[in-house]
C-alpha cells in the first residue's frame, strides 16, 4: 500500500516539476496549480481509506511518510540511516557528511510540501536528455537556476537551516546501456554544505543499486564568484599602469607634441634691429637679422614635419594611442615591401581561426557522432581538417621576410651586422606583448565568466608556475612538453629557433649563391631525413584527426620536422633580393609556375580524403613520405605566389593580396595569433549547455571570433605591442636617419 501511494505520489510531483520553471511565483494560475498538486497528493485512491483519511484529516502528517517515499528506500528496501552531528552517515555503503545528508533529506521533504525552492534544486539538476546513442553525454541540467536557490520557509512544517543552492558536476559511468561511450557528466543542484566528496557518495549511492561496481570517481562543486588572489592583483596592476601610461602619453602627444609642430614666431626688436625667432620642437632658436627694417620670411613649417624630442618625450610618445593608432591604420606601404604578404597574412590568420573554431568547439557539442561523418563525406571540408598548414604558411613567410630583409641590410651596410641588435630586435619584437598577454590569461581570465564548462582554476595548468620559463626562452616545444602552457604558442617557439639558426644560411647565401644554396639544401635534407625517420619508427598517421599519442609530441612542436617550409622561405627570399623585384618573367613559365602550384596545392589540401573517411588505409612507408615533404610542398606554393606577385605576374591574385585594406590587418595578425584561442575558450566555456554543431552556427561563430580577435588585438597592439616597438626606438635610436 506504501508503494503504491509512493507512485501517486512521485507522478504527481514529476508533473508539478516540469510546469514550475516556467511559470511565475507572483503568477495567480501558479498558486492555482500548487493548490491543484496539494489537492492530487491527497487523493489517494479509494481503496486505501486508512491513508486517504490521514491524509485529509491533517496535512502535516505527510511528514510521516518521509521514509516509505524516501528514494533510498525504495531502491534498497531498508531505511535511509540518519546522520549524527559530527560523524555523519553511511548511504548505501558510503560517507556523507551529516550536515550536507541532513540539508539534502530537507530538500526532499519540502519538495513533498511542495515547496518552490525545493522544486528548483530538482528542476536544476541534469535529467538524461534525448540523443545520448548518438553521444550526448552531458546532462548539465541548469547552472544559473541552481545558483539561484535559496532554502525558505514550508508551507506545511518546520523551518529549515538556511541554506544556498551548490552546482557540482559528477563524473557518471555509462555501462548501465551497455553502450561503447565514455562516461557522461551530470549537473546535481545540491546544497552548499555539500563537498564534492558528498556529491560522489551520493550518485554512488544510486548507482551502487543498479550497476554494483561501476561507480562514479570524480566530482567538481562550482563557485558563484572566486576572489582575487596575489597574481591576479598582480595582472591588474600591471594593466592599470600601461593604461595609466597610455593616458599620460597620449595626453602629451596631443597637447604638447602636436602643439609644437606649427610654426609659431615671435617678432622683437632689438637695439633696432628685428629678429625672427622660430621655434621647432627640439631644436634651437634660429635667428634672422634684418636689413632696412625689411622682414625676412621666416623657412616655412608645415605639421608634417618630424619633431625632434627628447628620449623622455619619445618614451610618453610611445604609449601614445593618437601615434600608435594612426600607425597602425595606416594603409600606406613603403616602396619596395612585398604588398601580397598583407593579404596572405591576414587570409591565413582567418584560416587558422576557422580551423580553431571547430577544434575547440569539439569539445562542447553532443552531435559529434553525428555531424562529423557527415563532414569528413564533403570533399571541401578538407580545407578545414587540413587547416593545419595555414601554420606552414606564416613559416614560409617569416623565413622569407628574415632573408630578403637580411639581404637588403647587408647590402647597405656592405656585409656589416650587428648581431647582438640582430637578435635582440626579434626578441623585443615578439616577447613583451607575448609575455604580458600570457600573464593576463593566465591571472585574470578564470574571472572573465562561469558556468559548468568554466575552469575555476584559469585555462592552464597550476598557473604556468613550473613552465612559464619555458615559454620565455621559447623552448616550450622542447622542455616540459607534458605541461604545456599557452599551448599555441608552440608556433613561436619554433619561429624563434628557427630564426637563431637562420645565419648560418644567410651569411652563405649573401657571399656565395652556390655555397648558400647547398647550405639550405643541406639543412632541408637534414629536416626530411629526421621527419622520415621519426614518422616511421613510431607509425605516425598524417592528420590530427586520426587519433596517435605521440604525433603532436614527436611530430607537430618539433623544430626538426617543421623547418622545411622555414628553409624555402629563406631561399625564396634570396631569389627575390637577387631579382630586385624586376624578373621579366616569360608567361609560358609564369603560367606552368602557378600550374605547378596550384597542383600541388590541391594534392597537400585534399590528397587525404580518401584516408580521413576511413575508405583507404596508408601505410607506414606512404605515412611517413607525407609527413616528410608536404609542409615544404606548401610552403614553396606559397613562395611561388609571392615571387610571382612581387615581380608584376601575379595578375589579378597580386591585386586582391595587395589590397591596401589588408595592410592594418596584417600588422595586426601576430596579436591576434595570441588573443584568439583565448576569446574562444572564454565564448565555448562559458555555455550553459552542450551546443549543436550545424554549418550555420560554426559560421556564425567563426565570424563572431574572426571579429573579436582582430578587435582585442588593436587594443593589445595599442597597449602592449606598439609601445615596446616605441620603447626600443627611443632607446636605441633605431628608424633615426643618420
Amino acid at each position: 500500500m506504501a508503494r503504491s501511494f509512493t507512485g501517486t505520489m512521485l507522478i504527481t510531483l514529476f508533473l508539478i516539476t516540469c510546469f514550475v520553471s516556467t511559470i511565475s511565483t507572483e503568477d495567480v494560475s501558479y498558486q492555482t496549480l500548487l493548490v491543484e498538486g496539494m489537492k492530487k497528493i491527497q487523493a489517494i485512491p479509494q481503496n486505501q481509506p486508512s491513508i486517504q483519511l490521514d491524509v485529509k484529516a491533517n496535512l502535516d502528517q505527510l511528514w510521516e511518510f518521509q521514509d516509505s517515499i524516501d528514494p533510498y528506500r525504495i531502491l534498497t528496501g531498508s531505511p535511509r540511516p540518519r546522520a549524527s552531528p559530527g560523524v555523519g552517515a553511511v548511504v548505501g555503503g558510503f560517507n556523507v557528511s551529516d550536515t550536507c545528508y541532513n540539508d539534502t533529506q530537507l530538500i526532499g521533504t519540502a519538495a513533498m510540501a511542495v515547496q518552490l525552492w525545493a522544486l528548483k534544486m530538482i528542476d536544476a539538476s541534469g535529467k538524461p536528455p534525448s540523443d545520448i546513442v548518438n553521444g550526448n553525454q552531458g546532462w548539465f541540467g541548469s547552472y544559473d537556476e541552481c545558483l539561484s536557490v535559496k532554502s525558505d520557509k514550508y508551507e506545511y512544517g518546520q523551518t529549515p537551516p538556511h541554506f544556498n543552492g551548490k552546482y557540482c558536476i559528477v563524473n557518471l559511468p555509462l555501462d548501465i546501456l551497455s553502450l561503447p561511450l565514455p562516461n557522461a557528466n551530470l549537473g546535481l543542484c545540491l546544497p552548499d554544505s555539500c563537498s564534492p566528496a558528498d556529491a560522489v557518495a551520493l550518485t554512488n549511492a544510486a548507482l551502487s543499486t543498479i550497476q554494483p561496481g561501476k561507480l562514479s570517481k570524480f566530482a567538481e562543486c562550482k563557485k558563484e564568484t572566486l576572489e582575487f588572489d596575489d597574481k591576479a592583483i598582480g595582472a591588474v596592476i600591471m594593466c592599470g599602469f600601461i593604461l595609466a601610461m597610455m593616458i599620460v602619453g597620449t595626453a602629451f602627444d596631443v597637447i604638447v607634441v602636436k602643439g609644437m609642430t606649427p610654426l609659431s614666431r615671435m617678432n622683437r626688436t632689438v637695439s633696432g634691429t628685428t629678429e625672427t625667432t622660430t621655434f621647432v620642437s627640439g631644436q634651437s632658436c634660429e635667428k634672422t637679422p634684418l636689413v632696412s627694417n625689411e622682414i625676412t620670411p621666416p623657412p616655412v613649417v608645415t605639421r608634417d614635419q618630424p619633431v625632434e624630442l627628447g628620449m623622455m618625450s619619445n618614451i610618453l610618445v610611445a604609449f601614445s594611442v593618437y601615434t600608435n593608432g594612426a600607425k597602425l591604420l595606416n594603409t600606406s606601404a613603403p616602396p619596395g615591401s612585398l604588398t601580397a604578404l598583407n593579404g596572405i597574412r591576414f587570409l591565413s590568420m582567418t584560416w587558422v581561426i576557422l580551423g580553431h573554431t571547430y577544434s575547440t568547439g569539439m569539445n562542447y557539442v553532443h552531435n559529434v557522432s553525428t555531424f562529423w561523418p557527415k563532414m569528413i563525406e564533403r570533399w571541401t571540408f578538407q580545407a578545414i581538417i587540413n587547416a593545419l598548414v595555414s601554420v606552414d604558411t606564416f613559416f614560409a613567410l617569416s623565413g622569407l621576410l628574415v632573408s630578403y630583409l637580411f639581404m637588403r641590410e647587408m647590402e647597405k651596410t656592405k656585409g656589416k651586422m650587428n648581431w647582438g641588435l640582430f637578435y635582440f630586435h626579434r626578441f623585443w619584437r615578439l616577447t613583451p606583448p607575448y609575455m604580458l598577454v600570457l600573464f593576463v590569461e593566465v591571472t585574470l581570465t578564470r574571472y572573465f565568466a562561469n558556468g559548468p564548462f568554466w575552469p575555476e582554476g584559469g585555462f592552464e595548468k597550476d598557473f604556468c608556475e613550473d613552465t612559464w620559463w619555458t615559454n620565455l626562452l621559447y623552448i616550450n616545444n622542447l622542455v616540459k612538453t607534458d605541461k604545456t602552457c599557452f599551448a599555441w604558442a608552440w608556433y613561436l617557439a619554433n619561429d624563434m629557433q628557427f630564426f637563431v639558426l637562420s645565419p648560418l644560411m644567410l651569411v652563405p647565401l649573401f657571399y656565395s649563391k652556390f655555397i648558400g644554396m647547398a647550405v639550405c639544401l643541406a639543412f632541408l635534407t637534414g629536416t626530411f631525413i629526421a621527419t622520415g625517420v621519426i614518422s616511421t619508427k613510431y607509425d605516425l598517421p598524417v592528420s590530427t584527426f586520426i587519433p596517435s599519442e605521440k604525433y603532436f609530441d614527436y611530430y607537430y612542436i618539433k623544430p626538426w620536422t617543421r623547418m622545411g617550409p622555414y628553409i624555402i622561405g629563406i631561399m625564396a627570399g634570396y631569389l627575390l633580393y637577387r631579382s630586385k623585384l624586376r624578373y621579366n618573367m616569360h608567361r609560358v613559365l609564369n603560367l606552368l609556375g602557378w600550374a605547378v602550384a596550384t597542383t600541388m596545392a590541391c594534392v597537400v589540401l585534399y590528397g587525404l580524403y580518401e584516408p580521413l573517411r576511413g575508405n583507404e588505409t596508408l601505410s607506414t612507408e606512404v605515412s611517413a613520405l607525407y609527413n616528410t615533404v608536404h609542409r615544404s610542398i606548401w610552403g614553396a606554393c606559397v613562395c611561388w605566389v609571392i615571387f610571382s606577385c612581387a615581380n608584376g605576374s601575379g595578375g589579378f591574385v597580386n591585386t586582391l593580396l595587395s589590397w591596401s585594406g589588408f595592410v592594418p590587418l596584417s600588422r595586426l595578425t601576430y596579436c591576434a595569433y595570441l588573443v584568439h584561442p583565448i576569446l574562444q575558450f572564454t565564448v565555448y566555456s562559458s555555455l550553459r549547455q552542450l551546443f549543436v554543431m550545424r554549418d550555420l552556427s560554426m559560421i556564425t561563430y567563426f565570424l563572431a571570433f574572426l571579429v573579436m580577435a582582430y578587435g582585442v588585438a588593436f587594443v593589445v597592439s595599442l597597449a602592449f605591442e606598439s609601445p615596446m616597438m616605441g620603447l626600443e626606438k627611443a632607446i636605441f635610436k633605431r628608424g633615426k636617419k643618420k
